[in-house]
């Protein structure tokens, strides 16, 4: 199941020429993988790669 998220800053949130929104797509699919593709929560996987990704940011 894919989640749509719109993101407002599309493009300007770039760190090393990728987007802040493709750096938690690709991290949302990685907790995916991680339950070796298990059904589970689409939505939560988002979530908690878009905190993972907010929290390295700050750093």
């Amino acid at each position: 199941m894919a989640v749509k998220v719109k993101d407002k800053k599309r493009g300007s949130g770039s760190m090393f020429g990728e987007s802040v929104s493709d750096k938690i797509r690709k991290r949302a699919q990685e907790l995916f993988e991680k339950r070796k593709g298990a059904p589970g929560d689409a939505l939560g996987d988002w979530l908690e790669a878009e905190r993972q990704i907010k929290s390295e940011l700050k750093k």
